[in-house]
């Protein structure tokens, strides 16, 4: 596994902490790592030799479920607090939520990216 495959890895690991400062710092670095061409250009071929060798390494596929259980865990966090808070959690939740979603795109976007230019 290459270096920046293995660090992508230990960040998409680091999505899983059970502390949300934790999680935070790795989603800067997960958005640095996708954004990459060394990284998104092995994903894409570890993608692509996953279709034809059942191979275990890294590929866009893995780091959309670590992905899917960051925002599990984010959204179980957000739905546990209370109820009835002040306007000021409420926008912090609101912003959070909003994050969340932001991610999930940038993620896409890299994916996609990355496709289309070889297709």
């Amino acid at each position: 596994m290459s270096l920046a495959l293995h660090e992508l890895l230990v960040c998409c690991r680091g999505l899983e902490n059970d502390k949300a400062t934790e999680r935070k710092k790795e989603v800067e670095k997960f958005r640095r790592l996708i954004r990459s061409a060394d990284t998104a250009e092995q994903l894409d071929q570890n993608s692509e030799a996953r279709h034809s060798k059942h191979s275990k390494q890294l590929n866009w596929d893995a780091v959309f479920r670590f992905l899917q259980r960051f925002i599990q865990k984010e959204t179980e966090c957000l739905q546990s607090g209370k109820a009835s808070v002040s306007a000021t959690t409420q926008a912090n939740r609101q912003k959070k939520m909003q994050e969340i979603g932001s991610l999930i795109k940038y993620f896409v976007r890299c994916a996609n990216k990355i496709y289309v230019t070889c297709v």
